[in-house]
C-alpha cells in the first residue's frame, strides 16, 4: 500500500509539473498571438517595390487600375501618386466590372478623404469623362434634355467639381435640381452635393435635411453632412450650429430628432 501511495504521489507531482509547463506554454502562446486590437502592426514596408512597379508597368490599364487601387486602399506609399499620374491616360480605356465596382465602393467609403478622391478619379476614367470645362457643358446640356439619367449626370458633375473643374458653375447647376418634383432627380442632386464637397454645399444639404418631402432623401442629406461624401472634417463642423438648433426645435418629430442626434454624434467623432 505504501508503494502504491508513493507511485500515486509521483504521478500527481508529474501531472502538476506537466500542467504547470503547459500553462507556461499557453501563456507564451497567448503573448505571441497577435491581438485584433491596439495600435497598427506593420506587416511589410508598405511601399510599392521596384519589382512590383515593373509588373504594373507591363500591365494593361484595367489591371493597373485594380492593382494600384488595392494598394492605395491599403495605404501603400506611392500608389496614390501613380494613380494621379496615370488617371487621365486611363480615361476611356477601362471597363466596369464587379471587381472594380467593389474596390471603388470600398475606396469611396474609406475614412481617408484622399482615398475617396482616388475613387472619384477612377470613376471619371471608367465613364470616359475628361476633366475639362467641355465635359461640364456636355453633362449640363444632357441634364436639360434628359430625365432618365439625371442621377448619373448630376453625380458626375459633382465629381468634376470636386476635382477642380468649374466648381461654382457646377454648384449652381446642381441647385437647379434640389427641388425637382422627381425624387430620383432630387436624390441625384443630393449625391452631387456630397460629391462636390465644398463649403457652399453645406447649407443646401441642411435645407434638404430639414424640409424635403421625402424622409429617405432627408436621411441621405444628413449622411452627406455627417459622414458620406467629400466634405472634410473641418467643413462638416460648420453644420453643427444649425444641427444643434434643429435638435432644440419642439416641432421636430422623433425620427428627425434621432437623425439630428446621430449626425451631431458622427461629426463630433470625426473631429477627434
Amino acid at each position: 500500500m505504501k508503494r502504491i501511495g508513493v507511485v500515486a504521489f509521483s504521478v500527481a507531482v508529474l501531472m502538476a509539473l506537466s500542467l504547470a509547463a503547459n500553462g507556461q506554454a499557453l501563456q507564451r502562446f497567448a503573448k505571441a498571438l497577435l491581438q485584433l486590437y491596439g495600435t497598427p502592426v506593420a506587416a511589410s514596408s508598405g511601399i510599392i517595390s521596384e519589382h512590383e512597379m515593373a509588373e504594373i508597368n507591363a500591365m494593361g490599364p484595367q489591371d493597373q487600375v485594380e492593382r494600384l487601387l488595392e494598394r492605395a486602399i491599403n495605404h501603400y506609399q506611392g500608389a496614390a501618386e501613380e494613380i494621379a499620374k496615370r488617371a487621365d491616360g486611363w480615361t476611356g480605356k477601362i471597363e466596369s466590372s464587379s471587381k472594380l465596382n467593389t474596390m471603388t465602393s470600398t475606396a469611396y467609403f474609406a475614412s481617408d478623404l484622399r482615398v475617396r478622391a482616388i475613387a472619384l478619379e477612377i470613376w471619371l476614367a471608367e465613364y470616359n469623362i475628361h476633366k475639362a470645362p467641355e465635359a461640364v457643358d456636355e453633362l449640363t446640356r444632357a441634364l436639360a434634355s434628359s430625365t432618365d439619367k439625371r442621377y448619373f449626370l448630376l453625380s458626375n458633375l459633382g465629381i468634376l467639381g470636386n476635382r477642380g473643374i468649374e466648381p461654382e458653375k457646377i454648384l449652381n447647376t446642381i441647385l437647379l435640381y434640389v427641388n425637382d418634383p422627381d425624387p430620383a432627380t432630387r436624390s441625384g442632386a443630393i449625391n452631387a452635393l456630397g460629391l462636390l464637397g465644398t463649403e457652399n454645399t453645406i447649407q443646401p444639404l441642411l435645407q434638404i435635411f430639414r424640409a424635403d418631402p421625402s424622409y429617405d432623401l432627408r436621411e441621405r442629406a444628413a449622411c452627406n453632412l455627417a459622414d458620406s461624401g467629400m466634405l472634410s472634417r473641418d467643413l462638416r463642423k460648420l453644420a453643427v450650429p444649425e444641427l444643434a438648433r434643429m435638435s432644440q426645435d419642439p416641432e421636430l418629430d422623433s425620427r428627425m430628432k434621432t437623425w439630428v442626434s446621430q449626425a451631431l454624434s458622427e461629426i463630433k467623432n470625426s473631429a477627434q
